[in-house]
């Protein structure tokens, strides 16, 4: 008898641990989509635009930006090492450093902004208090800056691309082999940067490698870049909203019995 209520204490013990876990996890989650911009922050910079947003558990890793400043607007995708709790952490982070270099450093230019924002990356790890341990941590991340004024585009990707979909056709814009942070066996890391001009009506994209890296079909192989990019221009003719809708549906018939294996985010805009 004693035995069993011992049991039932643990039992109810496990159960409370697993409750304030959990509810520490969606208080989290506020905390997070706090410092995300909300879609009436795009409605009041873009005329259509969408936010596909599915985190693998309560919190994410992937995180997107968005900001005004000297009439430039800057749009950014970013997926940070892991998912959950760790990678929500480094998505605050990053973050809060593009808050910095863009807003406060007001540095313009794409590729100096990566460059920057990955040496303030390092330097939020090399402490005296951690200078013995080694960090691997790594952010993958698509920046645009958009001159309205001059119907510009300059883009800068951290192992990541962005998608530019117009009546010639579709154009990937490709960033730089390597990411923010992790292993730098460069001596002297450098971004590249493209820039392009566009018309109204133009549809950009910027996305992480968690659709595209999803398993399902009929032999569980991954989804793949080349299908998603096809996938968007296919139905790029719809609105923005629409085009959210047509994602989750082709995500969700593709997963179909395979569980997600990554956070997912891509957003879309027209220019």
């Amino acid at each position: 008898m004693t035995g069993k209520i011992i049991n039932n204490i643990e039992q109810l013990d496990r159960q409370q641990k697993e409750t304030n876990f959990e509810n520490s996890l969606k208080y989290a989650e506020l905390l997070q989509q706090g410092i995300f911009p909300k879609q009436r922050h795009f409605d009041r910079i873009f005329s259509e635009s969408f936010i596909l947003f599915k985190p693998l558990q309560i919190i994410s890793g992937d995180f997107y930006w968005l900001a005004e400043s000297n009439g430039l607007i800057y749009l950014i995708v970013g997926d940070c090492t892991g998912h959950g709790a760790p990678g929500a952490i480094l998505s605050v982070l990053i973050s809060g450093l593009f808050d910095y270099v863009i807003l406060n450093k007001q540095v313009k230019k794409t590729h100096k902004i990566l460059r920057e924002v990955d040496n303030r990356f390092i330097e939020s790890f090399s402490s005296p208090e951690i200078k013995n341990k080694f960090n691997n941590d790594w952010v993958d991340v698509s920046l645009c800056c958009i001159e309205p004024e001059t119907k510009t585009i300059y883009f800068s990707g951290a192992k990541r691309n962005a998608l530019i979909i117009n009546e010639k056709g579709t154009k990937v814009l490709k960033g730089c082999p390597y990411s923010i942070g992790g292993w730098q066996m460069e001596s002297n890391r450098q971004y590249g940067s493209t820039k392009l001009k566009y018309k109204k009506g133009d549809m950009l994209y910027l996305g992480t490698d968690g659709f595209q890296d999803q398993k399902g079909g009929a032999s569980g192989k991954r989804y793949k870049a080349s299908t998603l990019h096809k996938f968007i221009a296919d139905n790029a003719k719809h609105k923005m909203n629409s085009q959210k809708e047509l994602l989750n549906d082709e995500l969700k018939q593709w997963m179909g019995e395979y569980k997600q294996t990554d956070d997912i985010c891509i957003v879309g805009v027209k220019l």
